[in-house]
């Protein structure tokens, strides 16, 4: 089952570092997050390079995730592999124009001792944080998509994972 996100462009409105360039949330299943269920983050880089930021160099991203999950996520990490790929809709069919990365990313949601890193909710546990060595470049403007996949072996999935964000702010 493949899970959808609304569309977003990224804007250059974030003059300030305060508000991301893009911030979508999608649920994910609490019974088992699995590799079947792989997340999708359609983005529309819309920014046109400058002088300073040419073209084939591309505007700085950081990335951050967000995470939501239950007492009962019995990991101290998520692992995924992440995605991102450049597309074109052109004849009403998306194609994958080419790999920009792919990289296999682990955040934290607990400490040493077991303890979720993010404030409670009533049963659920938030967390929210940038994942500080890895910076993305969109080199050109157009079409892309960024794909979460659960690095499990477990055939039940991640099981108490309410949902996983995304947010992309210019550096």
């Amino acid at each position: 089952m493949a899970v959808a996100a609304l569309m977003v462009s990224a804007c250059q409105n974030n003059t300030d570092g305060t508000e991301p360039d893009y911030n979508v949330v999608i649920d994910v299943p609490m019974l088992g997050w699995k590799v079947a269920d792989t997340l999708f983050f359609p983005i529309q880089i819309t920014s046109p390079s400058t002088i300073r930021t040419p073209l084939l160099q591309g505007i700085p991203y950081q990335l951050g995730y967000s995470i939501r999950m239950s007492a009962d996520y019995r990991y101290a990490r998520v692992p995924m592999h992440l995605i991102i790929q450049q597309t074109d809709t052109t004849g009403g069919h998306e194609h994958i124009v080419r790999n920009v990365l792919r990289q296999h990313i682990a955040p934290a949601v607990r400490d040493t001792l077991g303890h979720p890193l993010g404030p409670s909710w009533g049963s659920l546990i938030d967390y929210d944080n940038y994942i500080n060595d890895l910076t993305i470049r969109f080199d050109s403007v157009g079409s892309y998509r960024i794909m979460l996949i659960p690095d499990t072996r477990d055939a039940s999935g991640f099981v108490g994972l309410s949902a996983i964000g995304l947010t992309l702010s210019k550096q």
